[in-house]
């Protein structure tokens, strides 16, 4: 199941899901929830609602839809638009041995300074690809995860590392146990 959220109204988005598709016009509000991760915050229909369109509405895929889609600024502001890639915001390059990276000023932390002349491990560009292809793999599977590591011939336990640095580096949002997105 895909679907996209659409602003409509204030801070109102509509969603929109192709397979299966609803028997109503389904419109929510996307707030920041506690620790920055974009969450559902209201829920409203438009028509008659009946116990087969409210079992139908995917409430996680919704917020894993916000979380890939929005930025909390957006979500805050009702200002996003709909866009083919993730809009979060990168982190600035900062100087080489203090500085600052944030993708949230609330959530701004200070960068350790400079290590050895050769960094370790991935470039951030390869992390920004694992939160791209998580983000994508959360709006339709309830183990994105998995799928990161089937398509990149890696075991899970090493997707689930990539993805938690990748939260670690700001590109994802902030998790919750049990919940894919």
């Amino acid at each position: 199941m895909r679907g996209r959220l659409f602003p409509v109204d204030g801070d109102w988005y509509e969603w929109r899901q192709d397979e299966p598709p609803l028997a109503g016009t389904v419109l929510v509000r996307i707030g920041v929830g506690p620790g920055g991760r974009l969450v559902l915050t209201g829920l409203r229909i438009e028509g008659t609602p009946s116990a087969e369109l409210l079992r139908a509405i995917p409430v996680g895929r919704i917020e894993a839809a916000a979380n890939a889609q929005l930025t909390a600024g957006e979500a805050a502001r009702g200002t996003a638009h709909v866009l083919s890639t993730r809009p979060r915001p990168v982190a600035a390059p900062v100087a080489e041995d203090v500085g600052w990276e944030m993708t949230e000023p609330a959530l701004a932390v200070t960068r350790p300074a400079a290590g050895p002349a050769r960094p370790r491990g991935r470039p951030d560009v390869f992390y920004r690809h694992v939160a791209d292809v998580y983000l994508t793999y959360a709006q339709a599977s309830p183990r994105p995860a998995c799928d990161l590591a089937d398509e990149h011939g890696v075991p899970v336990s090493t997707a689930h590392r990539w993805v938690k640095e990748a939260r670690r580096r700001g590109f994802l949002p902030p998790g919750r146990p049990g919940k894919s997105g």
